[in-house]
């Protein structure tokens, strides 16, 4: 068993905005070790205290061999203060990073996956036209289905920058990801180290469709059986880390990336009410945002909409 390495650094957010694939390119670098087992496990929350985590962070099962970059990622860091609080606590030099998406579109996204995932039943009005709390404790709902407060991004990345200098938060956007090159560029550099390495740069953790009902319903659900099966004799052969790393092979296996795998019926619903409602949520936080890390995130999610809009008003008069 090796000795416990504590992360110091971190991909911190946000929900299905690319942090899976992000972290799989990142920990395939030579000079950055990565904790793929603990991926979206908030290791302050999980674990009562600092010797429960190290205990844990030696039961990785690929070894550390001193690599300079220790990496750990969970889509909620960013989402919760005290978490935060709790890495600048424990690794207050710690170097984060951060990717952000279209809220609207991040909002979708989520929803969809999460019916994907088989934890959601409400139709995408009931899920995504609510009045959003301004606190939430953590819990398993929060971190999921609070679909409209895990766009605020304005109030998650100042709350980092209490703990953290501007310096040690790297920003990124979704959009990166389709020019995979220049984004590793970036982060290496960040990082400091070698930026001539070349990932395998397939995606991870699509929302996509799923292939077989049956098969996710099997991953997924829980019943006394089963628990019993995986406590009295998976557990003996097959340890929690093997098996986590197992169930993500199976849900890339029974994704289709691309087009739905089988023909569906075709979801109609008009979303338009919803996307204007969550414009009409979002777009002050954005300037906020932008006026906070001098970035232009509005102009590319927002602005560009409106002077469509208006010279579709235009060619309409």
């Amino acid at each position: 068993m090796q000795a416990p390495v504590f992360p110091n650094t971190f991909i911190i957010g946000v929900q299905k905005a690319g942090t899976t694939t992000l972290n799989d390119w990142l920990s395939q670098h030579p000079e950055i070790y990565g904790y793929d087992t603990l991926k979206d496990v908030h290791l302050f929350v999980r674990f009562k205290n600092v010797a429960e985590i190290k205990k844990r962070l030696q039961q990785e099962p690929v070894p550390y061999k001193g690599e300079p970059v220790v990496l750990q990622s969970a889509v909620n860091y960013i989402f919760y203060e005290q978490m935060l609080r709790d890495i600048a606590q424990q690794q207050p030099a710690a170097k984060l990073i951060v990717i952000l998406r279209n809220p609207v579109q991040r909002a979708f996204s989520a929803y969809s996956y999460f019916k994907k995932m088989l934890r959601e039943e409400r139709n995408v009005h009931e899920a995504l036209m609510y009045k959003p709390k301004e606190t939430l404790p953590f819990s398993k709902e929060n971190n999921d289905v609070t679909y409209i407060e895990h766009g605020f991004y304005f109030t998650q990345i100042n709350n980092c920058l209490k703990y953290f200098k501007r310096e040690q938060l790297l920003v990124l956007e979704y959009e990166e990801l389709k020019n995979p090159q220049a984004l590793l560029q970036k982060i290496f550099a960040f990082l400091g180290v070698d930026s001539s390495f070349q990932p395998n740069l397939e995606a991870k953790n699509v929302t996509g469709s799923t292939k077989s009902a049956t098969l996710q319903k099997g991953i997924i659900g829980q019943n006394k059986l089963k628990k019993f099966i995986i406590k009295y004799l998976v557990d003996f052969w097959m340890p929690v880390t093997r098996r986590k790393k197992l169930k993500a092979k199976l849900f890339e296996m029974n994704t289709a990336k691309g087009a739905p795998a089988k023909k569906e019926e075709k979801d109609t619903t008009d979303t338009s009410d919803i996307k204007q409602y969550l414009e009409g949520l979002y777009k002050e936080d954005v300037k906020q945002l932008d006026a906070l890390l001098q970035t232009s995130f509005y102009a590319k999610w927002f602005a560009a909409k409106v002077s469509e809009q208006s010279k579709q008003a235009i060619s309409n008069a």
